[in-house]
């Protein structure tokens, strides 16, 4: 009678920890919903995002500090006459915001949670126009009007959990030759390519379209994002492979603003 040699321990310890896992990510899922107030769409967030945006007061007052911000002058005005039309069209309108120039080389735009949007010189001097800016500003303030920052970092931290209640099942029931804190290691790297980059380059994407309203409905030239995204992808020196990065490459978005704006008769 042949015998059977039974499956090693880590085997069973490694699928144990997947199937808890994956109920205790589901628990937490489904506990962590919530209705966006400006879209009406169900989404996660753990956290309150008034709790975020205490939390970036400190970063946001960090950057004042340390970068040159302008509060006049030509792209002073510039930024904040594009930015009122922008707002004024998004369902954010009445919401006071904090809206700086910082003095950079640096070719980006920023929002962080509590309202807070940065642009820098740089991106300025890119952009060919104001509807290029504006398609900039669209994007970001779409960023703050999904909450994605809300529902990234939610995410992470139910990845992180995931991975720490998984690490502990292996641990508990190994002979000790892997660790809760390797196990956690790995989890989180699975968890930083698997979740929260894939879902970063979607919010990415969504950000683009929905800025492509906004700035349709205050009366600015919404083709012109497609422009924006050759100049983009023309001022990329070098970037990180598009699995690996939280942006998707410029092409693509330039190709799916381009269809979308198609579609919709812009």
């Amino acid at each position: 009678m042949t015998r059977t040699n039974p499956k090693p321990q880590s085997h069973r310890n490694t699928h144990r920890m997947a199937g808890f896992s994956i109920v205790i990510s589901s628990l937490m899922l489904a506990t962590a919903c919530s209705t966006n107030p400006y879209t009406g769409e169900q989404q996660l967030a753990v956290y309150d995002d008034a709790q975020l945006a205490d939390a970036s007061a400190q970063a946001w007052q960090e950057l004042i500090n340390t970068t040159p911000t302008l509060n006049s002058g030509a792209e002073y005005n510039r930024v904040q006459r594009v930015w009122r039309r922008i707002a004024a069209a998004t369902p954010k309108s009445g919401e006071t915001w904090d809206v700086r120039v910082f003095d950079s080389d640096q070719v980006n735009a920023f929002v962080m949670p509590g309202n807070r949007v940065g642009v820098y010189t740089g991106l300025l001097d890119l952009v060919e126009n104001d509807d290029q800016l504006a398609a900039v500003l669209g994007h970001e303030v779409a960023h703050a009007i999904y909450r994605h920052a809300n529902q990234r970092a939610s995410r992470a931290a139910l990845g992180s959990a995931a991975a720490q209640v998984g690490g502990a099942v292996i641990a508990g029931g190994s002979d000790g030759a892997i660790s809760a804190d390797q196990i956690g290691a790995l989890g989180s790297v699975a968890t930083n390519l698997g979740v929260v980059l894939p879902y970063s380059r979607n919010a990415e994407l969504e950000a683009d379209l929905a800025g492509v309203d906004y700035m349709h409905e205050a009366g600015f030239d919404a083709r012109a994002a497609v422009r924006l995204w050759q100049l983009m992808a023309n001022n990329s020196s070098s970037r990180v492979s598009a699995f690996l990065s939280t942006h998707p490459d410029p092409e693509t978005r330039r190709q799916r603003i381009a269809d979308y704006i198609d579609q919709k008769g812009y």
